[in-house]
């Protein structure tokens, strides 16, 4: 009897392989949803600097903060950010639909305009164009606007 319940058990052992549950998305289903998507990983990198986006944001801020103590060191300044926008642009081109970018690209003009030098400004007027013409329906765009016009008076 025991024997006959082992071959029982063996025997419906393959059967019970084929009926294991199969997972509801293939591996290629899962790369594909993986390539759609409009937001960017935290791990993925961008630029020359390969920042990721929480670099870059931070990267954005600190800029800020140095100018806000020392406003005359635009210059510095200036290198910095310029790979910070290679950043950015690489970013926009992997995921245009990312809701993030618009503020990055206000952050952007921000800091550019608060560079004193014709660097700067020239700078600060190519980031609002950008951003006018790429994100005109977000809210960063009219503050830009506003701001990058009374700073480059």
């Amino acid at each position: 009897m025991r024997l006959h319940r082992l071959l029982v058990i063996f025997t419906a052992l393959p059967v019970l392989a084929f009926a294991a549950p199969q997972p509801a998305f293939s591996a290629t289903h899962v790369a594909s949803i993986r390539f759609a998507s409009r937001v960017a990983p935290a791990d993925e990198y961008f630029g020359r600097l390969k920042m990721s986006i929480l670099g870059i944001r931070n990267q954005l801020r600190d800029l800020d903060q140095r100018l806000t103590y020392s406003p005359d060191r635009g210059a510095d300044v200036m290198g910095t950010a310029l790979f910070v926008e290679n950043a950015i642009r690489d970013w926009e081109s992997k995921y245009p639909a990312d809701p993030w970018l618009a503020r990055s690209v206000y952050q952007l003009t921000h800091l550019y305009a608060r560079i004193h030098s014709a660097d700067g400004h020239v700078k600060a007027v190519s980031a609002l164009h950008w951003l006018v013409s790429r994100y005109r329906t977000s809210p960063y765009c009219t503050v830009a606007q506003s701001e990058v016009g009374s700073a480059l008076k």
